[in-house]
């Protein structure tokens, strides 16, 4: 038989749960006003090593005469997330479209990739390049959004993470 439990305490489990849902569920999917525009509302200012992979990702696209790629804030936090993920795991895997892309958009694609111990952050700019896959979501022209995320783990490889999207439709 299974153990019961007193009302007052499954009153409160019963609270705990419905208070985590409201934390987690609205993360989940952005709200309309941050979907509706490619930069999409910033919560925190990207690292320099964000940066970095924003301006690689913007010179090869700009020497293959596309033009420049802008980040979207929900994007860039949700890739950030799922880079440090990939630290966590110590693994390669992408996540289940529309890949972190809030509602509204048309199209998305994920890039992820790691340096290998001691590696530099540019080295996997580099070996995307080399990969006709990542290299054409790199230089796809219908992509409206970006979305990075680097993390380091504590041996110094770098796993990065880029989101692409369109939210033009």
């Amino acid at each position: 038989m299974a153990p019961v439990l007193p009302i007052p305490l499954v009153r409160l489990v019963a609270a705990a749960l419905a208070a985590l849902l409201l934390i987690v569920v609205p993360a989940l999917d952005a709200p309309a006003a941050a979907s509706a525009s490619a930069t999409g509302a910033t919560a925190r200012a990207m690292s320099p090593s964000q940066q970095r992979v924003v301006n690689d990702i913007n010179y090869s696209r700009r020497v293959k005469g596309k033009r420049a790629i802008t980040t979207h804030g929900l994007m860039n936090q949700r890739a950030q997330n799922w880079a440090q993920h990939l630290v966590n795991c110590q693994c390669l895997e992408h996540r289940p479209p529309p890949f972190g892309t809030p509602s509204g958009w048309c199209a998305a694609a994920e890039n992820v990739g790691r340096s290998g111990n001691g590696g530099r952050l540019g080295q996997v700019h580099a070996a995307f390049m080399r990969s006709d896959g990542h290299r054409a979501n790199i230089l796809n022209s219908r992509w409206t959004a970006l979305g990075v995320g680097v993390a380091r783990d504590r041996l110094g490889e770098y796993f990065v993470v880029h989101a692409f999207a369109d939210f033009s439709c």
